[in-house]
């Protein structure tokens, strides 16, 4: 039985309540990165990086490294699905566009980081130009500015969302390639659609 990621507010009040420097969403896109870089990236190095500078204590400790467990177990399968039904965590779509798009950034700023500072060195000239190209989008939406994106709807954030998911799976088959038994195309909005075997 597939393991379900944690609420995003549960996740964010455990990191909260042992002094975590970064948020759920931002920690997320720190695995998410770690385990597009390597399927072997180890859940003890990822918790640590997330902790790192907090000395978590007690029922606190016990919550927040629970629900940490739960995230990268519930992460990996997600990235492995045969149905790519990836998700990323972020706060309930009900949430103000400000605060939606500020964990929109965080999440593509951990990701990036989580890509940049594993043990796989990547060539980026080597990488296919479409995933350059949504590197390079992924990087352009972790600079978002919150105050502007108050005026932005809900379908756009929607759509920007699919759009990182769908660039986290492009970018993780090219550097963990996975055999399905089916091809899944997968298309980047504005692109020509690419298949996946």
């Amino acid at each position: 039985m597939a393991v379900d990621l944690p609420a995003f507010a549960d996740l964010e009040q455990a990191l909260t309540d042992v002094g975590a420097a970064i948020g759920a969403s931002e920690s997320h896109g720190v695995l998410c990165g770690a385990l597009s870089a390597s399927a072997d990236a180890p859940a003890a190095a990822w918790i640590a990086q997330v902790l790192d500078g907090t000395e978590p204590k007690g029922e606190p400790a016990r919550r927040c490294l629970e629900a940490l467990a739960l995230t990268y177990q519930a992460t990996r399968e997600g990235l492995e699905d045969s149905n790519m039904d990836f998700q990323l965590l972020l706060p309930a779509d009900d949430a103000a566009p400000g605060v939606l798009a500020e964990a929109l950034g965080a999440w593509c700023t951990g990701y990036l980081f989580g890509l940049g500072s594993s043990e796989r060195k990547m060539d980026d000239a080597a990488l296919p130009a479409d995933v350059r190209e949504a590197l390079g989008s992924l990087a352009e939406i972790a600079r978002v500015d919150s105050e502007a994106a108050e005026e932005s709807d809900q379908d756009a954030y929607q759509e920007l969302v699919e759009f990182v998911r769908v660039a986290v799976l492009l970018v993780r088959e090219q550097l963990q390639p996975v055999k399905r038994r089916e091809p899944v195309d997968v298309r980047l909005p504005g692109n020509d659609s690419r298949t996946i075997h």
